[in-house]
């Protein structure tokens, strides 16, 4: 059985993660971004899990940190996607390896991928595109082939860098008056940062700054409204409009 987990807050990982799991043949898609699907997952050596996470800071959500605790692998291949915002993917790969490692899963192949910035949207705007999805359809056929070998993949990244030490965004989602209370806000919220009681601000300590209530919001009310936040991005874009482009990791030979 090929299963797909991942966490999708804006679709850009779902949308890589379908595009790798159509390829395999996946049969069943997790998004941990729906608490309903954060839930125990064991697979066998036959098995073949799909693991695709977006990187803030240059590590996983910290959602994604916690919740590998569900899944249990029996020397399970998996195959590992990083979705970044055309920054860099930093220590995220690294990561998401030792971490799926201490749940019994071997990791055979990895993505680093790039997608539209989560907050400074300006940034890969329109990513994945078409060229990106194909990119990604190729790299599951090359993966495919090396499921079965026993070697150790090797990933750029710090095996020791302390996950903990990104603190979280500086820029948090707020609702102008535009805000019709209709609660979608709420629902999608992955850690509860969003109150019915005041849905138009958010819980800045809770907030991971996924962009998921933007998304979801029907009115366009939620925005980052940070007084900072246009010199922000302005200054981010400069640094980082260049194109960069997808990187792809294979364990042994082809």
């Amino acid at each position: 059985m090929v299963v797909s987990v991942c966490f999708s807050a804006r679709g850009t990982t779902m949308r890589y993660c379908e595009a790798v799991g159509k390829v395999l043949g996946s049969q069943k898609v997790l998004n941990w971004l729906r608490k309903e699907d954060r839930v125990p997952l064991s697979l066998s050596e036959k098995d073949l899990l799909i693991f695709a996470c977006p990187v803030y800071g240059g590590f996983i959500p910290s959602v994604c940190r916690d919740s590998i605790a569900l899944l249990k692998g029996q020397s399970t291949p998996a195959l590992i996607l990083a979705v970044y915002g055309n920054r860099h993917y930093d220590n995220a790969l690294v990561q998401m390896q030792c971490l799926l490692e201490e749940r019994g899963f071997a990791v055979k192949a990895a993505a680093a991928l790039v997608a539209e910035h989560s907050i400074f949207p300006s940034v890969a705007q329109g990513r994945p595109d078409g060229n990106d999805l194909l990119q990604s359809e190729e790299f599951a056929f090359r993966a495919s082939r090396c499921l079965t070998s026993t070697q150790k993949i090797s990933l750029p990244g710090d095996r020791n860098a302390d996950s903990h030490s990104f603190k979280g965004a500086a820029f948090h989602p707020a609702a102008d008056g535009q805000c019709t209370h209709c609660m979608k806000c709420v629902s999608v919220c992955p850690v509860g940062a969003i109150s019915q009681d005041s849905p138009q601000t958010c819980l800045e300590d809770l907030c991971i700054s996924c962009g998921a209530c933007i998304k979801a919001c029907p009115c366009g009310a939620r925005k980052h409204r940070n007084a900072e936040y246009g010199a922000a991005q302005a200054a981010f874009a400069m640094k980082c409009s260049a194109r960069r482009e997808n990187e792809f990791f294979f364990i042994g030979t082809e």
